[in-house]
Order: C-alpha cells, then sequence, then structure tokens
C-alpha cells in the first residue's frame, strides 16, 4: 500500500491488507457475508485458519471509515478457536472495552489498540495418558489468561521484506489454571501475577516467499539470506504465583515470587543471540513432596547465548553467559543431607563468561541432518574466558584463559593458557565424607586427581593450575605435559 504518511484508509484496504497478510504465513482469512455501505464494511462469520483447519472465529465485525483517514474496528464479543481433534470444550477471547484502529503508517497499516481487560478464556477436555492400553479417563483443563489495562500497536509493513511488528504494554499479565487428571489421580491449580509488562516484536519476511513454503532446510537458507528475521525486546516488573498440586505420588504447594527483569533475542542471516536478566527468585514450598518445607532464594542472574548462523568469510561473535548469584535453601532443608552441619552452608554462586569468534554454519548442519550427509565441522578461531566461577559450600573455583585456534589441519589446533585457582576442595571433601555422600576411597581418588594436575598455592587449601596449549598440538599442565 502507497501513500503519505496521512493517506487516508478505506475498510476494503484493510481488510484486503489482512487477507495478504495470512496468505504469507499460511492462512486463509474469510468472511460468510460482506457488505460496505457508506464507509461501514460489515462482516459476518469471520474466520482465520490454515486451508482446511478450523482456526479462530469472529461473530461479526465492523470497520468504520473515519474523517482523519483512519478506520475504526469493532470486533463482535463471540470471539472463539475451534476445538480440532481428540479435543473438546472452548477457546473464547473476551474483552472489556476493546477499541482498534487502523491508520497508514510508512506506506503500510497500522494498529493502535487498548483495552481495560483482554483475557483468553478456556475450558477444555482432552484424552489422559493411559499405561495398559485401556481407554483414559479425560483430563480436564480450564482457565483464564488475560492483560489489564492493555495498549499497543501491530503494524504490517510492506516492501522488499514484509515486517510485522507488535508492541505490547499493560499494568499486568495475570492467569489463573486448572487441571483434573483422573488417570494419575492428580489436580493441580496456578496462579500468576506479572506486572509492568513491555514487549516489542518485529518479524520480516522476504515478499517473494510465503511461510508456509519454508519446508525444507534449503528453503530456510534461502529465506534467511532474502532477509527473514525475527527480533523481540521485553521488560517486565515483579511477578508471584503459586502452584498447588494434589498427588499421591507428587503433592506439591509452592509460592513463588520474582524480581523484574528484561530480555532480547535476534534471529537473522548473521547472528542468533539471546539475553535476559532477572532481579532475584524466591520459591517456597510446603512439606509434603519434601519432609520438610523447603525455600530457595537467589540473587541476580543473567544468561546470554551468541552464534552465528550462516558462514562467511570472516568469523562471526559467538559467547555464553551464565550467572547466578547468592543461591541459598533454608537451613530446615540443609539438614535433610547435613544434620551435623559437617559442610559449609555458604549462598552458592555460579559464574560463566565465554566468548570468540568461529565460522558456524547452522542451516548447512540441518541439511546434514536431513541428507545423511557429513555436516560442516564449526571452525573457532577463538575463546575468550573471561570469568569461570564456582562457589559451594565452602569451596570456590576461579578460572580465566585465552585461545586461539589452527584450523589448517581440519580440526581445530590451539594455542594460548588458561589459569584455574581452587580454594577449600579438601575442607569440602572432608565434609562430604562426615556427610556420606562420598567415601574415604573416592576421596582418595579425587585428591589424586588434584595432585596430578594442580599445585599448592599460596594459601592454606588453595590449589592452582596453569594449562598452555602449545604448537603442533602439545598440551601443558604446570609445565608438565600431557600425558603425564
Amino acid at each position: 500500500m502507497s501513500g503519505t504518511a496521512h493517506a487516508a484508509l478505506t475498510a476494503d484496504q484493510v481488510w484486503q491488507s489482512w487477507k495478504d497478510a495470512g496468505a504469507l504465513v499460511g492462512l486463509t482469512v474469510s468472511a460468510a457475508t460482506e457488505n460496505n455501505s457508506g464507509g461501514v464494511l460489515t462482516l459476518n462469520g469471520v474466520s482465520i485458519a490454515p486451508e482446511g483447519v478450523a482456526g479462530i472465529t469472529i461473530s461479526d465485525m465492523t470497520l468504520t471509515e473515519q474523517s482523519d483517514g483512519s478506520v475504526a474496528i469493532a470486533p463482535g464479543a463471540d470471539i472463539g478457536v475451534a476445538m480440532s481433534g481428540d479435543a473438546e470444550g472452548s477457546v473464547k477471547l473476551t474483552h472489556d472495552g476493546l477499541t482498534i484502529t487502523a491508520h497508514e503508517a510508512e506506506g503500510g497499516v497500522a494498529y493502535d489498540y487498548a483495552a481495560a481487560k483482554l483475557d483468553v478464556v478456556y475450558d477444555t477436555k482432552y484424552p489422559g495418558t493411559s499405561f495398559d492400553g485401556s481407554e483414559a479417563p479425560k483430563v480436564a483443563a480450564s482457565g483464564t489468561v488475560g492483560f489489564t489495562n492493555l495498549a499497543g500497536t501491530y503494524s504490517d509493513t510492506p516492501g522488499a521484506n514484509r515486517t510485522f511488528g507488535l508492541d505490547i504494554k499493560a499494568d499486568s499479565l495475570d492467569y489463573t489454571t486448572t487441571s483434573d487428571d483422573p488417570g494419575m489421580q492428580m489436580k493441580q491449580t496456578s496462579t500468576s501475577s506479572t506486572a509492568g509488562v513491555d514487549m516489542s516484536i518485529d518479524f520480516a519476511l522476504p515478499s517473494t516467499i510465503a511461510l508456509a513454503s519454508i519446508a525444507t532446510p534449503a528453503d530456510f537458507t534461502t529465506a534467511l539470506n532474502e532477509g527473514l528475521s525475527f527480533s523481540l525486546t521485553a521488560k517486565q516488573g515483579e511477578s508471584s504465583g503459586t502452584v498447588k498440586q494434589e498427588s499421591a505420588f507428587m503433592p506439591m504447594d509452592l509460592v513463588m515470587k520474582a524480581g523484574g527483569g528484561e530480555g532480547s533475542v535476534l534471529f537473522n542471516k548473521d547472528t542468533f543471540a539471546m539475553k535476559s536478566s532477572a532481579a532475584g527468585l524466591d520459591i517456597e514450598s510446603a512439606a509434603g513432596l519434601t519432609p520438610v518445607p523447603v525455600k530457595v532464594t537467589s540473587g541476580p542472574m543473567q544468561f546470554g547465548l551468541t552464534a552465528p548462523v550462516i558462514a562467511t568469510e570472516a568469523a562471526g561473535d559467538y559467547g555464553f553467559l551464565l550467572k547466578l548469584s547468592q543461591f541459598s535453601v533454608n537451613e530446615e532443608a540443609w539438614a535433610m543431607v547435613d544434620p551435623q552441619g559437617a559442610l559449609k552452608h555458604d549462598a552458592a554462586e555460579i559464574a560463566i563468561d565465554i566468548s570468540g569468534k568461529a565460522k558456524i554454519d547452522l542451516p548447512a548442519v540441518l541439511m546434514a541432518e536431513e541428507t545423511g550427509t557429513t555436516p560442516p565441522v564449526p571452525a573457532p578461531e577463538s575463546l575468550n574466558i573471561t570469568e569461570l566461577g564456582l562457589k559451594v559450600a565452602g569451596a570456590a573455583l576461579a578460572g580465566t584463559g585465552a585461545f586461539t585456534f589452527d584450523n589448517s589441519m581440519g580440526i581445530p589446533m590451539p594455542l594460548g593458557e588458561a589459569n584455574v585457582t581452587v580454594t577449600g576442595a579438601n575442607a569440602l571433601i572432608d565434609g562430604l565424607i562426615k556427610v556420606g555422600i562420598i567415601s574415604e576411597d573416592d576421596a582418595m581418588g579425587a585428591r589424586m586427581m588434584m595432585g596430578m594436575f594442580m599445585v599448592p598455592g599460596a594459601n592454606a587449601d588453595e590449589l592452582t593450575s596453569k594449562i598452555e596449549a602449545k604448537e603442533g598440538m602439545q598440551i601443558l599442565v604446570n609445565g608438565q605435559p600431557l600425558p603425564m
């Protein structure tokens, strides 16, 4: 669609854009009846579904052209998802004050929407699990998932790449669910509430390719090279929830709280990147699944994963980040495994931060798996160990390092060094013996291994190790070549 930033839309143009967008992703958008009179397009029996499959149904809808060039869209009250297969019941979308306004934007169409409340309400039954071949009782599942004070924009912008965008903001995202599985003798209820939801999604699809036609790794590679991409950013405030499960085998009663967090995902022909962070987490479990109540707490958490997608002449960035701080359990839980206090009950911490450059071709790996051929071997060029840390029960491990790789021989040949320091290992082993987790023989083997690969450090109960990779695949540990 073309026009200026203030070009007037017609109801028919908006309706046709839905049909075109649906076809690109393998959906058929249709109405049982259409009637346009005086700038008001009235639709009845609207259906959005893959060809020959039940999908979303909307009882009626009006699209009314406005004096400012926009189109006001009013969906009917009856919006549902048709059930198929062995499932039965209902899935409906309910709303309070839902308004949708379509307007021209950047040569495409954007839809501003808002609602005081928007819920998905379901009440379904589906076949249960049978372990002896007999007919299992059906599982009943019901619940409500919804937004409060929802607002946002959906956009559809044509071009060499047709770009779909979705922005969502809501005061809260809440759900309540119940399930009853007679065959498993299990009933469960759960609740969750998340404040301050803020999300943005962008999806670009080459105009020459329908999403449903991407069926093979070769199709996927073509789509990526022509502009297929996906990105997501999200933020949220504090959240809380509960899970209660009645079961003779796995009773559960959980209360959870989490601090705010944020995350992002990016996927295109050059890179796949995923990042997330959260302020902290508290989980309390009542006695039942365990003999005593268990409380798990954690401080700030981070996760990150980056990888190249399609190999090029230049290596791409890869990385992995995992940080979990101040992870602890209550003393009642510790007492189940360490009633005498033989171990230190300090909070545990994990830190892994590695990165580098490598040539990786993910579509080619998928192609090899489909055809049964040998997949291309990833070719790392560098590895940086920025941080490698673990703290648990009074012991700690810390490591750093840097390596480069020569791939001319067909396998990566490392060159570089890493340094590792371990503290409190012997005290931890002594404590594990007292608790009964390991035997004296097990401890002897562990100490022998530490003696082979580590040397005493400057402080009590401290061990260090220097690992060097030299030319010609020579590996040295504390100056001694392997095998030792």
